[in-house]
């Protein structure tokens, strides 16, 4: 059994409401989304066996996040969620909110979907995957990075305002051009703006 894996690391994850919280990181190469500001290089990968993965995970940290690319196009992705958890791991879902699978989502311990906005050039995503998360706000997020007043707006559009862990981000080289003023006058209080802090603190 084989997977496509980019690179497995540990960091601190940066984005969202994990921000700060040490890490496993496996960063799968596939992904069926080609995004204008995306920042991963999904040419450089190899194929890795189970135990291999397992090999070269931190088991100091509690957390896994199966983050690319896109992971839900893992063809045994169910499998390596369940040995994770049998080495007492908890797993994180990074996902573009494209692909649904309640199996896999129900295996995993808490599920960030991210929504592309306009910006992205890719604004599609799955309903079943958003309102999955509406059900369960107990183990999900939903981010949507921002770029331009234009994501603003796309935000406003889809938004359920009663959702408690709506993540707004901004898109990293617009960061500090974006009007934070006019946005707080746009979203409802419960909502987050979180920036990238991984890349301003300058690690992976």
């Amino acid at each position: 059994m084989k997977f496509k894996i980019n690179e497995i690391f540990d960091s601190i994850q940066g984005e969202g409401l994990f921000v700060g919280t040490p890490m496993n990181f496996i960063r799968f190469c596939s992904c069926n989304l080609k995004c204008n500001w995306c920042d991963t290089d999904f040419h450089d990968g190899r194929e890795m066996g189970l135990g291999d993965v397992l090999k070269k995970l931190n088991k100091a940290w509690a957390w896994v996040s199966l983050t690319g690319g896109e992971p839900m196009l893992e063809e045994n992705l169910k499998v390596l969620i369940d040995s994770l958890h049998e080495n007492q791991l908890k797993i994180l879902l990074e996902t573009n909110a494209t692909i649904f699978d309640e199996k896999v989502f129900e295996r995993c311990d808490f599920i960030s979907a991210d929504i592309k906005p306009p910006s992205s050039g890719n604004s599609v995503w799955d309903s079943k995957v958003m309102e999955y998360c509406f059900r369960n706000p107990g183990k999900s997020q939903l981010k949507i990075v921002i770029q331009n007043r234009g994501d603003v707006k796309f935000f406003q559009e889809v938004c359920q305002k009663d959702y408690p862990n709506w993540i707004l981000q901004p898109e990293f080289n617009a960061m500090r051009k974006l009007d934070y003023g006019k946005i707080l006058n746009l979203i409802p209080e419960n909502v987050r703006i979180i920036p990238q802090v991984h890349r301003i603190m300058g690690v992976r």
